[in-house]
């Protein structure tokens, strides 16, 4: 996606980053031992607060700012947390993961080739050990069939964010244009952004059908950081937490 700069650390979904950590730690029931993998990590929200609770992280993102930014976050905090500039489909580990993360997108879907969106779920299923376990949060391919074009607004307490969303239905992608209002400045003209490719959004079927062919198998959805809000075509949010193994015992156990 285009267009992200440090703004986004104003965005009033930032400030949702210790609620978001605490269902993940719950509902993957982590015990503070596990290494954990955080893909497209940003400016490390996600990875710093786990860090911060005793985890050993390691985050991936492409944007060297970025990653110069949580660095110097861990550095400064003494954190067991180390942050690495790369592309997401170029890094290699094999079984060195408990739990591994794409949270806020966490670039899946960002590429243009479908081939390499693939890929990136190649990428975490190698990534993790046997009985490893994986969350992400994207946003749900049924909502946007059903709902967009759409525009969404969230409030918090440092700035309004501001989303444009349309949909290519060809494609199963979104495109999106978003701004930052924050408090207290003089509001300038709006500038759309250029929403490039878009973002390929997926089902809960079609993430079934793609972690299955990686021997792994989606334990929970949700529609939101809340157990008692399921995945739903009503619901922007898609969060689906799988864990590899062998999927064909467990189907049969179905």
């Amino acid at each position: 996606m285009s267009g992200w700069t440090f703004d986004i650390k104003d965005m009033s979904w930032v400030e949702s980053t210790c609620s978001q950590v605490d269902f993940l730690v719950d509902e993957l029931k982590l015990s503070g031992s596990e290494r954990v993998l955080d893909l497209a990590c940003g400016f490390g929200r996600h990875s710093l607060e786990l860090a911060r609770r005793g985890y050993s992280v390691t985050g991936v993102d492409i944007t060297a700012e970025y990653i110069a930014d949580a660095r110097r976050t861990a550095g400064r905090e003494d954190l067991d947390a180390r942050f690495i500039e790369s592309d997401v489909l170029d890094i290699s580990y094999r079984s060195e993961f408990d739990v591994v993360l794409n949270l806020a997108d966490g670039a899946i879907g960002y590429f243009e080739d479908e081939s390499d969106n693939l890929r990136l779920f190649d990428v975490i299923a190698t990534a993790l050990v046997r009985g490893g376990k994986h969350l992400m949060g994207v946003c749900n391919g049924s909502h946007a069939r059903r709902h967009f074009p759409c525009r969404h607004w969230e409030e918090g307490s440092r700035s309004i964010s501001l989303a444009d969303f349309k949909w290519l239905p060809e494609t199963s992608r979104m495109l999106y244009s978003g701004h930052v209002l924050k408090f207290g400045e003089t509001l300038q003209r709006l500038e759309q952004d250029a929403p490039g490719d878009g973002i390929r959004l997926y089902t809960v079927e079609e993430l079934k059908s793609i972690f299955a062919a990686r021997n792994m198998i989606v334990r929970k959805t949700y529609g939101a950081y809340d157990v008692a809000v399921p995945a739903s075509d009503d619901n922007i949010t898609l969060l689906a937490y799988s864990v590899k193994g062998d999927v064909q015992y467990e189907m049969a156990l179905r």
